[in-house]
């Protein structure tokens, strides 16, 4: 008997070295988890109206390209800095729309009496509402002439 008692304590013994191992193995892992996905989502922010643009279109065209292919028009324009041309048509408090077509939002102030007028508008591209059938911009300031 005292023969099982000796193996029932070894296996006893490397039951909880394994559980340690695997319990710091767990740990590191969760903790590079964690780490990454935080340094991954706390990019820093881009500052759109220091960036150069990378389209120009006019408002027409540029909903019409969201109408015609939504998927190739996302993977072209989606979080892309471009400058859109285009009558402004409504304003808002923090935003403005082009056309009917071009929701843009603003951060910063910008000039109220604007309506009725044409604009270019410079932002990064966050996507297409079917619903409203606007082309949707953030981060937008107004290019001078």
């Amino acid at each position: 008997m005292e023969f099982l008692h000796k193996s029932c304590y070894i296996n006893i013994v490397l039951i909880i070295t394994f559980m340690k191992n695997k319990t710091g193995f767990i740990f590191s892992f969760i903790a590079i988890l964690v780490a990454s996905i935080y340094i991954y989502t706390q990019k820093p922010h881009r500052n759109i109206s220091n960036e150069k643009f990378e389209f120009v279109l006019f408002s027409d065209e540029f909903l019409k390209e969201f109408k015609v292919n939504e998927g190739n028009a996302s993977a072209k324009f989606l979080d892309k800095t471009v400058l859109v041309e285009g009558v402004v048509t409504e304003i808002n408090m923090n935003y403005l729309t082009l056309d009917d077509k071009i929701y843009c939002k603003f951060e910063n102030d910008f000039p109220k009496n604007v309506l009725n007028t044409n604009l270019k508008v410079k932002g990064r591209c966050i996507g297409f509402d079917e619903l409203l059938e606007q082309v949707k911009l953030d981060q937008c300031s107004i290019e001078l002439k």
